[in-house]
């Protein structure tokens, strides 16, 4: 579990202004924690799905997946410029994920590489990216970045509807108050990804619609 201390700042302010420190701290104290059991209970437990209670965990637990995702595919070996080259995860547009999250996140490592969190606009050279995450507000631009990474080796996540049948190769979902995710084994492999039968065996397989017979 993640040490996180909690200060409260001692000032001649208010006791409403040191209140309002500590509730700011125990927010980020339930966010790395929540980042850290999410990450256990997929690792050690391998929930089908997660719920969603209590404040603000949505995306917490989607960042969460998006390590675990991370952790259960194998890029191919020329996908990192040295040994030590950081994992990159590349967030398109609007980034709905808490700076504290992202820093947790960042403290980690897969497969020896450490994590790196981008912030990049739809237009921006997403081949560089070993992960792609499109939010929800992206939606209008999803197929047309997923098609421009056709022929590169990045892992697509979305969260709308049909985004894994359309081509992107993992699908984040929302059924009831739980978290689930579908896989597109076709396009993992054209991508060149191996996902391992774990990660598979918790995902629903999508099959891959055709787009006018082009693959």
């Amino acid at each position: 579990m993640t040490n996180v201390r909690l200060q409260i700042r001692r000032d001649s302010g208010s006791g409403c202004g040191r209140r309002f420190s500590v509730r700011i701290a125990a927010r980020r104290i339930r966010r790395a924690c929540l980042f850290t059991i999410v990450c256990w209970l997929f690792t050690s437990g391998s929930p089908e799905a997660l719920s969603l209670t209590g404040e603000s965990v949505e995306y917490p637990i989607k960042l969460a997946f998006l390590y675990n995702f991370a952790k259960f595919v194998e890029w191919p070996s020329d996908s990192y410029r040295d040994a030590g080259a950081p994992l990159e995860i590349c967030i398109v547009g609007h980034d709905p994920f808490s700076p504290d999250s992202e820093r947790e996140l960042q403290t980690r490592t897969v497969a020896g590489h450490p994590v790196e969190i981008l912030t990049l606009k739809p237009t921006d050279t997403l081949r560089v990216c070993h992960m792609v995450f499109i939010p929800i507000t992206e939606n209008d631009q999803a197929d047309k970045i997923v098609k421009g990474l056709k022929g590169s080796s990045t892992l697509t996540v979305g969260e709308a509807e049909g985004f894994a049948v359309l081509g992107g190769i993992i699908n984040l979902t929302l059924e009831g108050n739980k978290v689930h995710f579908e896989i597109n084994r076709l396009a993992a492999d054209r991508a060149g990804l191996k996902i391992s039968s774990r990660l598979l065996s918790l995902a629903k397989i999508v099959t891959e619609r055709d787009h006018g017979g082009k693959s």
